[in-house]
């Protein structure tokens, strides 16, 4: 074992599956948050792999200042056009230069921006309804060099947990259904958001879903598939949670007698009032979930290399899951990771796993089986590097 600050410690208070209420919300991966979160993320990865292919190696940066501004739009039963495009910005900072050789930042980022665009959102152009502006900017002189030396580049903490609770998990999964197999059945577009309230054995699930107005004639028929899609949601997350009692809305602001409904010609709010920006939507474990520790650190945007707003963030939720599989008598972990600004990434201020266990009890072989998986995370920090550079792990 390293001299790494390891403290292992069991879990007190009451079990959230026990607690008489839980609040649990996923925003989907086409609300006007989630696509700030995207974009940041994208423009963050293609940055780092142009420095690495062009100069052999990464750049300090942090494009996590991602705002999107909505636009309008002209929308009814039948019809709708997009008078006023969406507006996004994107601010942070970045190294423009490196031995002699200019970085196209501003390029890098706005076609970065595109294709997230592109591959999120199949109803929305990202150059007939999108205005992209970058004012991306130089970083801090003393903040650079961490990438070079892979210190800490802020005091700053990240934290997660694992297993979802099955709210949690219900909340996710049902947000997922709908985003990738709802929308090949039915006229709605990409930005959905669940929000879970258990009471009890009592789940409600309140649905929000974007309706596309091209493809629903009028107020009977717009009645008639949303009437569907919530007979969907309902067997869906009955069958995920089919211990408890589960009832699906869907839309309830709708009140088609008085003309309101939520129709959309992109699929998304943002092209009529809705604005968005990077770290107001989902946590790194891809919920937002008020009841459970949390960091609000923006993770999306931040470099992969020596942002601990980013690293510490996706390490705890890693040890954390790698705990709850790999130590048998742990039913839950929570993961805590403090930095220090300056000091190696691998030498955390402290980092502490609060677990629960099946035997009621931290036994000393626990306790070191959990601190040896944390050790072994810090150890290999640097694949989470890799793991974020491949895009195979979700930020929101």
């Amino acid at each position: 074992m390293s001299s790494r600050n390891i403290v292992v410690t069991e879990a007190t208070g009451e079990w959230i599956e026990n607690r008489q209420v839980e609040i649990v919300e996923r925003k989907g991966i086409g609300h006007p948050d989630s696509l700030c979160d995207g974009i940041a993320e994208r423009i963050s990865v293609e940055y780092t792999r142009w420095c690495e292919e062009n100069l052999g190696a990464p750049l300090h940066h942090n494009f996590d200042k991602v705002q999107l501004v909505a636009g309008e739009v002209e929308v009814g039963f039948g019809y709708g056009q997009v008078v006023k495009p969406i507006r996004i910005q994107i601010a942070g900072r970045g190294t423009p230069s490196a031995n002699g050789k200019k970085v196209p930042m501003e390029r890098i980022a706005i076609e970065a921006a595109r294709a997230h665009l592109r591959e999120t959102m199949r109803y929305l152009d990202p150059v007939e309804h999108v205005v992209i502006d970058c004012y991306a900017g130089r970083g801090s002189g003393d903040l650079i060099d961490v990438v070079k030396k892979v210190t800490a580049n802020d005091t700053s903490f990240g934290v997660s947990h694992w297993p979802r609770s099955g709210l949690e998990q219900v909340v996710y999964d049902t947000a997922q259904y709908i985003n990738y197999e709802l929308i090949e059945q039915f006229p709605i577009g990409e930005d959905i958001k669940v929000m879970g309230c258990r009471v009890g054995d009592e789940v409600t699930l309140t649905c929000a879903i974007p309706f596309l107005a091209l493809r629903i004639r009028d107020a009977a028929e717009y009645n008639e598939v949303k009437g569907a899609v919530q007979a969907e949601i309902q067997q869906c997350a009955s069958s995920l949670l089919p211990n408890r009692k589960v009832k699906a809305f869907v839309n309830t602001a709708d009140d088609l007698e008085g003309g309101i409904a939520y129709l959309t010609v992109t699929g998304t709010s943002a092209e009529n009032g809705d604005d968005g920006a990077v770290g107001r939507g989902n946590r790194i474990n891809g919920l937002i979930t008020p009841f459970r520790s949390a960091s609000l650190e923006a993770a999306a945007g931040k470099n992969p290399i020596s942002h601990v707003g980013k690293v510490y963030n996706v390490l705890a939720l890693l040890a954390a899951q790698d705990i709850v599989k790999e130590v048998p008598a742990v039913t839950e972990a929570q993961v805590y990771v403090l930095s220090q600004i300056g000091k190696p990434l691998d030498q955390p201020l402290v980092a502490t796993a609060v677990v629960r266990t099946s035997t009621g009890g931290l036994t000393p072989s626990i306790k070191a089986d959990v601190e040896a998986i944390l050790d072994r995370r810090l150890e290999n920090i640097g694949e989470i590097r890799a793991l974020l550079l491949d895009r195979a792990i979700s930020l929101f």
